[in-house]
């Protein structure tokens, strides 16, 4: 994995570029903290289901939790989604 500092990125954007699209990462620095990452769009894809699923379970926890089921949850939108058509 590379670490350059955001002025040294812009000097050499397409060369870095092309890296990512050899799989590899860059991280991008600014005063010497990370502050982004390049990395290939499949891998970016991949972390936002994961990220996505995860959001999903936590839902699902807070809803049994609360009591509440997909059902009740499908009638209220479904009526809701009526109730704009009129």
């Amino acid at each position: 994995m590379m670490s350059l500092n955001v002025t040294q990125a812009k000097e050499s954007f397409l060369d870095l570029i092309r890296r990512v699209e050899g799989w590899e990462s860059v991280i991008l620095e600014k005063r010497g903290k990370p502050v982004a990452a390049l990395l290939p769009y499949e891998e970016y894809a991949n972390l936002s289901r994961i990220k996505n699923y995860l959001a999903m379970q936590e839902i699902s926890e807070a809803m049994k939790d609360s009591g509440i089921t997909a059902e009740e949850i499908f009638q209220a939108s479904r009526q809701e989604l009526e109730a704009r058509e009129k």
